[in-house]
């Protein structure tokens, strides 16, 4: 079976003890050409219900007190959100964003607001529900602010005007978010390729200091060469300033340790004058990649210099 015949195996026999649909993340990812990492699914049927059709079904204590479980079934991740008839018409219109605000139902695609056109603009608007709810929401799910910033790194998304002012009039709701939260939001920013776009949405809410050189390099892309996160941060301090870099990891509770590596192997990316010892030489390589863009001819160079 395919992802798709697997994940309408899992919405059908839902459908068959009460009404499900499909929402959020799968479906958005979609629409803009990624890959997903799991199915979200919006459901009557309670915990106890979805354990009986899914022996896999597993919850937290806390997420049991939410509605939520979980299950991997034939490979794919599956979240699963729990309701009770009368709420589920007011807990599908409660998303954050437009192209968030997608439903499936196994034959039909639903947008709830103007998604659709914003999934072509590539463009993260919030939904009406999140302008008339702001506050609510944050005080509920203030992870919903750093949402914002993760899916314009990894989705090459753009703000739109109303959502920079509502966040920006909002930005004390980020200090709510857990640090566990921050944290791995945080190491997913860092991944995507837009990532120095998000660094511009923190600098323009006022979350980060002001630099000048994220205006001038915003809509440039950062590839991922190497799934080495040091490497990729010390390559950034090295467009932007290490001071910047620094103050992003501060703000997300990341490790000090993070911090030293960038003042440890930052000079070697503004000089080739410095000797190289042989056990830095794999990861000063990793940082050239990024320097050099993978340009193999001037890594060979570097390579050859440095023996």
């Amino acid at each position: 079976m395919n992802k798709e015949q697997i994940i309408s195996e899992v919405l059908i026999k839902c459908q068959e003890y009460g009404e499900t649909l499909i929402v959020g993340g799968y479906i958005r990812n979609k629409l803009l050409g990624y890959d997903f990492k799991d199915v979200d699914l919006l459901t009557t049927c309670s915990p106890q219900r979805l354990k009986q059709i899914f022996s896999q079904i597993s919850w937290t204590e806390q997420g049991l007190e939410l509605g939520v479980t979980r299950m991997t079934y034939k490979g794919i991740q599956f979240e699963f959100s729990s309701c009770l008839e009368e709420e589920f018409a007011e807990k599908l219109e409660n998303r954050d964003f437009t192209i968030n605000a997608f439903y499936f139902d196994g034959h039909n695609l639903t947008s709830q607001s103007n998604g659709s056109e914003d999934i072509k603009l590539k463009l993260l608007r919030p939904t009406e529900y999140l302008k008339k709810h702001l506050y609510k929401r944050l005080e509920f799910s203030p992870q919903t602010y750093i949402r914002a910033f993760r899916f314009v790194s990894l989705y090459d998304l753009k703000w739109s005007d109303e959502l920079y002012v509502l966040f920006k009039e909002s930005r004390e709701f980020f200090k709510l978010v857990p640090d566990g939260r921050l944290q791995s939001e945080a190491y997913e920013i860092i991944k995507g390729e837009n990532v120095l776009r998000s660094l511009y949405y923190y600098q323009e809410v006022g979350l980060i200091k002001t630099n000048n050189l994220l205006n001038e390099l915003k809509d440039v892309s950062v590839p991922l060469y190497t799934q080495n996160l040091s490497a990729r941060l010390i390559y950034l301090s090295y467009l932007v300033g290490k001071q910047t870099i620094i103050d992003w990891l501060v703000l997300h509770h990341l490790s000090n340790k993070l911090v030293e590596e960038i003042q440890e192997y930052l000079p070697y990316l503004k000089t080739n004058e410095l000797k190289v010892h042989p056990k830095k030489l794999p990861f000063l390589t990793l940082l050239k990649r990024y320097q050099y863009q993978d340009d193999k001819e001037k890594i060979k160079a570097f390579l050859k210099n440095s023996r």
